[in-house]
């Protein structure tokens, strides 16, 4: 067998093995059945899936599997099993819907996206769908905030780790073995979901509810068991424990672990956090004061409101507690640029993250300064991060500027597909903003009625948002040049 059919093969067998874990994670939601007994008879559009990822997925581990000693993985293998079993994913999170007749396929397609890649933009009204189907939506998001990867790297040993883990756009190691990051972060995730699901009971949710709203605030998702989503409740104590979820999920679970070890006061100079922090104290006053000369009239209930959407927005999460449609250009600005800068690097939030953005920012501060001083002068460049100082060099800006002028290419053809669908340019710019960030704020045009062509630029974008666009590249990549070179062999023979 060639080098290159052998490589294959091995990516084919961890891929079947990866399908076989979700066929698992389909199950799960039958948890649900305790609070709503009557969903039994859809109880085969969750079987029918599983059974088909496990059998479908154990063939294709065992069947694949590698009988000799192969090279450790390339970070572009690594990126085709993550692309792979992505859409395997999206397919065997889409069943449930199409079995059971609620979803169309492409609407299915959608809500199974929207899910894994912790966006919440939906097909469905919560209010109108069974609790097995809601429970699914919440966990699709709570396994892809975390990380298909992650999730799946919690048990798995060997050389597939450090690349699938960092394909899936996570390059900060809590500990130097992938393994024991990976262990450590679905414990550090697990404790916090415990936390919400607790804080949101004592605050006045019912349990089936909390159990909901934890996994969804934490993943930063923003699906909602309510189609009003935080609204329905109108509970501060409920909003100040979804405010707590947000800011978790959207930051660093490296900078967590830091900020949890030893080493927290370090954590604290986080360039990321204080960035974020920044970005809140100062936008939140702006749409605050919006609010209050344009719609609400009530300072109170201005800065209670623009905090949550400022939160919202900025962790990627999506949650409201307000209508947007008659929200002022001005706030919704704002907001759209949030949702393009958005929460953490290995976080559960997408966008282009707020260290890149704090790279930005301080190589324009650089440059300015550097045009006030001697050629001689060396000026210094470095950020905090994961508790340490960071030196900046230049490879990191050009592959940062590199990432973000991709990132804003991508929006602006988002933004055109919408436009030629129909749809204004404010609802264009925001809609697709909340699309790529994988935030899920609406001001209402994303529905089953919407065009085509603007749906599934939405499933694109949600795509590249979540796996930052290297990934996938990768994958078509690599796929293109072994094609290549396998016509080249068949020619030589």
């Amino acid at each position: 067998m060639s080098p290159l059919r052998q490589r294959y093969f091995i990516i084919i067998s961890y891929v079947g093995l990866l399908i076989l874990g979700l066929g698992g994670i389909l199950l799960i939601p039958l948890v649900s059945l305790f609070f709503s007994p009557s969903d039994i008879k859809y109880l085969n559009s969750f079987l029918i899936p599983s059974l088909a990822a496990i059998v479908g997925g154990f063939f294709l581990w065992r069947g694949f599997r590698s009988r000799v000693e192969v090279p450790p993985l390339t970070a572009p293998d690594a990126a085709l099993i993550v692309t792979f079993v992505w859409i395997a994913a999206v397919i065997l999170g889409a069943l449930p819907f199409i079995l059971s007749q609620i979803l169309s396929p492409l609407d299915a397609i959608f809500e199974s996206m929207s899910g894994w890649t912790t966006t919440g933009l939906t097909m469905v009204n919560p209010d109108k769908i069974p609790s097995l189907f809601l429970f699914w939506r919440s966990l699709m998001q709570f396994v892809g905030g975390a990380g298909l990867a992650v999730i799946m790297l919690s048990a798995i040993v060997g050389s597939l780790g450090p690349g699938v883990y960092e394909a899936e756009a996570r390059s900060d190691h809590l500990v130097p073995h992938v393994m024991h990051t990976a262990r450590m972060i679905i414990k550090i995730y697990l404790a916090y979901y415990i936390v919400g699901v607790g804080l949101y009971f004592l605050a006045g949710m019912n349990f089936f509810d909390s159990l909901n709203q934890a996994m969804s605030g934490l993943a930063t998702g923003g699906f909602s068991t309510h189609s009003e989503n935080i609204a329905y409740w109108n509970n501060l104590s409920i909003e100040a424990v979804s405010l707590l979820l947000m800011l978790l999920g959207t930051t660093n679970f490296a900078t967590h672990h830091v900020l949890l070890s030893s080493r927290g006061r370090k954590g604290f100079r986080d360039t990321e956090l204080k960035l974020m922090s920044w970005l809140i104290i100062v936008v939140t006053p702006l749409i605050a004061f919006s609010l209050f000369k344009t719609i609400l009239g009530n300072l109170g209930d201005s800065f209670r409101k623009g905090l949550f959407q400022v939160v919202s927005a900025l962790s990627g999460t999506g949650y409201s507690t307000t209508t947007l449609n008659n929200w002022s250009e001005f706030s919704l600005f704002l907001l759209i640029i949030l949702m393009i800068v958005e929460g953490g690097t290995g976080s559960t939030a997408g966008g282009i993250k707020l260290y890149r953005a704090a790279i930005i920012i301080k190589s324009i501060w650089w440059w300015i300064k550097k045009q006030f001083y001697p050629p001689s002068v060396v000026i210094q460049r470095a950020i905090w991060r994961r508790g340490e100082r960071l030196e900046v060099q230049d490879k990191h800006i050009q592959a940062v500027t590199g990432f973000i002028g991709l990132y804003l290419l991508t929006y602006l053809v988002g933004v055109l597909i919408f436009l030629g669908s129909g749809f204004s340019l404010r609802q264009s710019l925001f809609e697709f903003a909340s699309a790529i960030g994988t935030v899920g704020l609406s001001l209402g045009i994303t529905r089953p009625d919407m065009p085509v062509t603007a749906k599934v630029a939405e499933i694109f974008g949600m795509w590249l948002g979540r796996l930052e666009f290297i990934a996938i590249f990768h994958a078509f990549i690599r796929i293109g040049r072994d094609l290549k070179v396998g016509r080249n062999r068949r020619g030589k023979e």
